[in-house]
């Protein structure tokens, strides 16, 4: 993955000037979107439109016109030929594609102005561009996602939801015919996973554990679903390590939760997850590890959703590879005795038990 150096210098130096030129060309990508120039050249992609044309159906004068479309040309989402704009691939990926789209709500609304912040926050490991952009006595982002300005929400949940949701269908049939009689479900928050999994499995039973208010709306969540008699709820700080998770449980599971923290917090929730399992339980990890996805385009997302954490979530954690995990897994007293890989877009399932 990610191989540049068999690139001539030319082009080397070519990369190079994208790298440079990134904040520009993004601000001017997201108004070739917004204001509806790619989906207007996508419904002409036969012909074409001259800068007359596209003066006439936006409303822009020629300079806005020549300024958009030609940096347009130039990130190669335009091309131009015999004075028309016509659209290319990536034009219409950046206009039509629903991963590109969240990808890119996310950087432009969540991200953009808070990782300015990114060097303090990795000297003083807190999220510095959470705290100057959006709530100085905030710790975390996230018990504040319900707080956070309506677009900025939307577009959080949206690239959140697009990748958990891709591995959600493939995990809840699977696990459906293991048929669990008891799952913790460990940071379950509104509930999404413990209705889908006692929906499709009659006889399992899930005791979501997590903040009061994520529970609260689980329990709701749940009695409108009509399964509220086999979810319960366990209020936990579930970063207090002092204070043991339930006990008992076929499988503790774990979906896109880890990530959420650094190395110590994992391996001390591991531990305490470990001691929550009947003599025959499994741990259930589920996460999109950057070095197991098919192809460099997933690898390249996950990495730099990295310093989303670093700036924005908490200072402190990242997208891990698995690798790392396995470290962490074996850090806790525990070994992996089941992995699925391409589940949805990247995300693996690691079954973990406690160490023979």
């Amino acid at each position: 993955m990610f191989d540049t150096d068999k690139l001539s210098s030319l082009d080397a130096l070519m990369e190079a000037q994208k790298i440079t030129h990134g904040p520009i060309i993004f601000h001017v990508a997201n108004l070739l979107r917004e204001w509806g120039i790619l989906k207007l050249l996508h419904e002409n992609k036969k012909t074409g439109m001259s800068v007359e044309a596209l003066m006439e159906a936006t409303n822009l004068n020629e300079y806005a016109i020549k300024i958009l479309c030609e940096t347009g040309y130039s990130m190669g989402a335009l091309k131009y030929e015999n004075k028309h704009y016509f659209i290319t691939r990536v034009g219409f990926f950046l206009a039509y594609d629903e991963m590109t789209n969240a990808n890119f709500n996310y950087t432009r609304d969540v991200n953009y102005m808070g990782i300015t912040e990114l060097g303090d926050s990795l000297k003083q490991g807190r999220p510095a561009g959470l705290q100057k952009y959006f709530n100085e006595d905030w710790e975390t982002i996230y018990p504040y996602l319900t707080e956070l300005p309506q677009e900025v929400k939307e577009s959080w949940f949206g690239y959140d939801h697009f990748y958990s949701d891709s591995a959600f269908k493939t995990l809840v049939e699977m696990m459906a015919e293991r048929k669990p009689k008891k799952i913790l479900d460990i940071g379950g928050n509104t509930g999404k996973w413990a209705i889908a999994i006692t929906t499709a499995s009659p006889e399992t039973e899930v005791t979501i554990c997590d903040h009061p208010l994520q529970i609260k709306t689980a329990f709701a969540n749940a009695e409108e679903a009509g399964v509220k008699d086999r979810v319960h709820g366990e209020v936990m700080d579930l970063l207090d390590h002092s204070k043991p998770f339930p006990k008992g449980f076929d499988v503790v599971w774990m979906s896109q939760f880890l990530d959420c923290f650094p190395p110590e917090d994992i391996i001390a929730i591991l531990q305490r997850a470990k001691e929550a399992l009947s003599e025959d339980g499994r741990i259930n990890i589920i996460e999109p590890y950057w070095d197991r996805q098919q192809h460099e385009i997933g690898a390249y997302i996950l990495i730099n959703c990295s310093p989303y954490f670093t700036a924005l979530a908490n200072g402190t954690s990242k997208m891990y590879s698995a690798e790392d995990m396995h470290q962490y897994i074996e850090a806790a007293g525990l070994e992996v005795d089941e992995e699925v890989d391409r589940l949805g877009f990247g995300h693996t399932l690691t079954s973990c038990k406690r160490k023979a």
